[in-house]
């Protein structure tokens, strides 16, 4: 639940202060974020911008970069992307009537004959489930199907899945999240993702430990590969993430800044 007008983020971003009036319900996501892959061979840096906007507040779970498993209110969102001279722009869209809701997304702004269309279904606020036409210029149609499932454990707690293939089951993909409440401040967030094709298979791991309201420190595993992650929260509205990739072939680093109303 994150994501409008990179002209207006970077001045929600100047305008940042430790005073900020705290809520835990929140509308609008902003991030900017930087990433460098190092190796023997290249180097390749990339920034994006993305917005997204929901037409409900979203409640927080507890900490200031959760507000819950499923997406269950319309919502809208664009991303900007460069990387070594290369650039993109996207845009998203979820709208709700009822228990019913349709997506539409743009990998390319100027190219609306590239695009993603979607119909579902959410039951009891817990399960939602959709099929996805994807239509592209230089491939065959494809049909993508999607279940997310959400058990409230409490107030705070909870525990998700998410499953996704292809009309020839080609591939799949599985991931989830637990998060819960442990004491006092403080929470952990596990996210696991597990993905399957024709070449190969990836396997996710990373466990958040939040210390208090402004500290958590995470650690896991890209497929063998140490990841680092670090989150330093000014404020309920303002804060920074840093993670750092010990990949075989190359080192990455990601810096993230996230302004939210």
């Amino acid at each position: 639940m994150r994501f409008l007008m990179p002209l207006s983020l970077l001045a929600l971003c100047c305008a940042a202060t430790a005073n900020a009036e705290q809520s835990t319900s929140k509308q609008w996501f902003n991030s900017v974020s930087y990433s460098k892959y190092n190796s023997n061979d290249f180097s390749t840096d990339s920034y994006s911008l993305s917005t997204r906007y929901y037409f409900e507040e979203q409640q927080s779970s507890g900490v200031w970069d959760d507000y819950g498993y499923l997406d269950t209110d319309s919502n809208i969102g664009l991303n900007y992307f460069n990387s070594d001279g290369y650039n993109g722009k996207s845009i998203f869209g979820e709208g709700f009537y009822g228990n019913a809701f349709a997506t539409l997304s743009l990998p390319d702004i100027g190219d609306a004959d590239n695009y993603s269309l979607g119909l579902g279904y959410l039951f009891a606020d817990s399960l939602k489930v959709s099929v996805t036409v994807s239509d592209y210029k230089d491939s065959d149609t494809n049909y993508l199907f999607k279940a997310q499932y959400n058990h409230q454990i409490n107030d705070t707690d909870y525990i998700g899945f998410t499953a996704k293939t292809d009309d020839e089951v080609e591939y799949w993909e599985l991931s989830s999240r637990y998060f819960a409440h442990l004491y006092d401040e403080s929470y952990i967030a596990i996210d696991t993702f597990y993905y399957d094709d024709s070449v190969g298979s990836i396997f996710y791991v990373l466990a958040n430990y939040y210390f208090n309201k402004n500290i958590a420190v995470g650690i896991g595993s890209n497929d063998s590969d140490l990841i680092i992650e670090g989150k330093y929260f000014i404020n309920d509205s303002y804060y920074f993430t840093a993670s750092y990739t010990d990949n075989n072939d190359y080192d990455q680093y990601n810096i993230r800044f996230v302004a939210q109303f």
